[in-house]
């Protein structure tokens, strides 16, 4: 017992020292960097699909009330299923990072945000709290209350409110760090200059995100499946899967060429940075990916109508080559080097024909958006023209190409939520609220009083 308490004895005591004055300073900026940003990263694929399934599920319930589908019910129902099982997941991640990560690297930038953003956090937390009970409810009285389906579909409505509700209140902290604005008025605060686009690209973001990831997972269904039954299902939900995630992703070059007009006008050096510094092969990445992902999408679209030989397959394919064409325009590098940044630090920003390392096909404007413009316009085609032919698909009947297509489409989405989010966070460099408080030594930068005219 002596030799226990001996051993003990110092942790004891170690627990009795006083605690620090100030919160703690991590003095480990790339460790903290690389700990939190993965940890954020993991998180934001899970609460993503979390978000995207309350708000999604309840209004394909509501669709398959409304055309007497039973495909829909069950779609809805295996979201509800979803929601439950993995919301803990992306709550724990949470919950780690504010409580440990936050505190332990950057405990004088988290106690200042707090103070800040108290009212939308104090919102997000019950939002949260009302998310999860509703969560709870709507899936485990499903078969309870099937007689009353109004009243269900009303549940499901209210946790569409309250996990939008939750998921603005995020967005509003995390614009106010890219374009913060006066902390001592929750109205600013609250419609600071990016809060608007953030939310709807991110609600439409996680609304894509959910189509394609169910529809790589039941693209795996699909392939385990033994009954027909079964295989009928997951095809027809893998379609549905994809051409939702395609229907939102659609919408995605509008909000987010908005929102990147939002951060131009009010935080300049971080549209600088991701338009012609260090960012900018990312942003390049990002580009060619979504060309990417609707090429993707128009070949599944091509595949699955010529399995069936239903009409359409063939224009579906010539849309695909004009895909391939839009994305080579768009993937064009301006600057023939790491960024415009050192091109022209080096004196070479001039077209390379003269010997300079510009690529003027590159250029954002009007390159770059005609190739949003072609994306987009190519996308609806593709789509219009599957709706076309789907009257001649036989579900059940799919190959394993098809499913192979789904499963990468998930694969794709996920490098592009990681992607988007990494740009968004590290265009603020080298502060954590953009202009007033840097990574290193989390310093306050002091904002300049202004001199009043004699």
């Amino acid at each position: 017992m002596s030799a226990l308490l001996a051993l003990i004895a110092p942790t004891f005591h170690a627990l009795q020292t006083q605690l620090p004055a100030q919160p703690p300073q991590g003095r480990n900026i790339v460790g903290a960097q690389i700990a939190i940003g993965s940890l954020f990263s993991l998180h934001i694929l899970i609460a993503g699909l979390v978000s995207g399934a309350a708000e999604l599920g309840p209004a394909i319930e509501f669709l398959g009330y409304v055309r007497q589908r039973r495909n829909y019910d069950r779609l809805a129902h295996g979201l509800g299923r979803f929601i439950t099982y993995y919301f803990s997941v992306s709550s724990t991640i949470a919950i780690l990072l504010i409580t440990v990560l936050l505190v332990g690297f950057w405990g004088h930038f988290w106690t200042t945000i707090v103070t800040i953003g108290w009212w939308p956090l104090f919102i997000e937390a019950w939002t949260f709290v009302l998310q999860v009970s509703l969560a709870y409810l709507w899936y485990y009285t499903w078969e309870p209350m099937r007689a009353f389906k109004g009243v269900h579909m009303a549940i499901g409505g209210l946790l569409a409110v309250a996990s939008f509700l939750q998921v603005y209140m995020i967005d509003v902290i995390a614009s106010y760090m890219l374009t913060p604005s006066n902390p001592q008025n929750p109205v600013r605060l609250a419609l600071n200059p990016t809060s608007y686009p953030l939310t709807v690209h991110r609600t439409v973001g996680n609304l894509a995100y959910i189509g394609f990831a169910f529809g790589g997972f039941c693209a795996i269904r699909y392939l385990r499946a033994k009954t027909s039954e079964d295989r009928r299902f997951y095809d027809w939900a893998g379609s549905f899967g994809l051409l939702w995630g395609v229907s939102m992703t659609l919408l995605q070059p509008v909000v987010g060429y908005s929102y990147a007009k939002e951060v131009q006008l009010h935080s300049y050096g971080s549209w600088y940075k991701m338009m012609f510094g260090s960012l900018s092969p990312v942003f390049l990445w990002q580009i060619t990916l979504l060309g990417i992902m609707f090429l993707t999408a128009t070949l599944y679209f091509a595949r699955r109508l010529r399995t069936d030989e239903a009409p359409g397959s063939g224009i579906l394919k010539l849309l695909a080559v004009g895909m391939v064409l839009t994305t080579l325009l768009a993937a064009q590098p301006y600057a023939l080097g790491f960024s415009y940044e050192t091109v022209a630090a080096a004196g070479l920003n001039r077209p390379f024909w003269e010997g300079g390392l510009i690529n003027p096909l590159g250029s954002m404007i009007p390159w770059k958006v005609l190739a949003l413009m072609f994306y987009t316009l190519i996308a609806i085609a593709a789509v219009v023209w599957y709706l076309r032919g789907l009257p001649g698909v036989v579900w059940g009947t799919a190959r394993r190409g098809e499913q192979r297509i789904l499963m990468l489409m998930t694969v794709f989405t996920m490098l592009m939520m990681v992607t988007m989010g990494f740009i968004r966070e590290n265009s603020r460099g080298p502060f954590l609220i953009s202009g007033e408080m840097t990574i290193q030594g989390q310093q306050n930068v002091p904002t300049p009083t202004p001199q009043s005219s004699p």
